[in-house]
């Protein structure tokens, strides 16, 4: 009899463990609202091959443009790891690992990113990892190399806000159907504080 419990045991807890597993697995798909303004922090440790510049101002130039060249539909603000995030407001993590050359002739860029309902929400949606490299590393002059390694984070950024772009839920309104319908603060940086 206490054998035929304890071998119940056994395989009944693995069952019940995997279905709290999968329950707290679940985690419910964030839309983002028009009338917010998305918090973007960047986390990055690259270095252009060992110097010590700052290397944010390109991403943040280069995530401008991007978002710009997007028509991105909602206030933003771009800041670095650390930066204090007002909790009510949804917040996007972008993490570059890696930004420079790969050792094949190339200038290579690796990152990803997760959306945050709020900033101090526990749950979060992966939006993907992207990866993009081009070749011919140009060694001509500081600016052509620079133009490179913003053109290869372009096109990793452009997969990115595509992914981003599926968490709207856009609701039209038909009053607005013959002039824009958006506020003009929209798809703007919001200026510093």
């Amino acid at each position: 009899m206490k054998t035929m419990r304890l071998i119940l045991v056994f395989l009944v807890l693995p069952g019940l463990a995997l279905a709290n597993l999968k329950a707290a697995k679940e985690i419910p798909f964030i839309y983002l609202s028009q009338d917010q303004v998305l918090y973007i922090t960047v986390i990055d440790n690259v270095y252009d091959e060992g110097n010590v510049a700052d290397r944010f101002y390109d991403i943040e130039e280069t995530l401008i443009e991007v978002l710009d060249l997007a028509e991105f539909p909602m206030a933003y603000k771009i800041v670095r790891f650390g930066a204090r995030v007002p909790k009510d407001q949804p917040e996007m993590q972008l993490f570059v690992h890696k930004w420079g050359s790969n050792g094949l002739g190339e200038i290579e860029v690796r990152l990803n990113a997760s959306l945050k309902e709020t900033s101090l929400g526990r749950s979060r949606n992966k939006l993907g990892y992207f990866r993009y490299a081009d070749g011919g590393f140009p060694m001509m002059s500081q600016t052509r190399t620079t133009a490179k390694y913003n053109e290869v984070l372009r096109m990793a950024l452009i997969k990115l806000i595509g992914e981003l772009n599926d968490h709207f839920e856009l609701e039209f309104d038909d009053s607005g159907l013959g002039g824009t319908s958006l506020p003009s603060s929209l798809g703007t940086p919001v200026p510093d504080q």
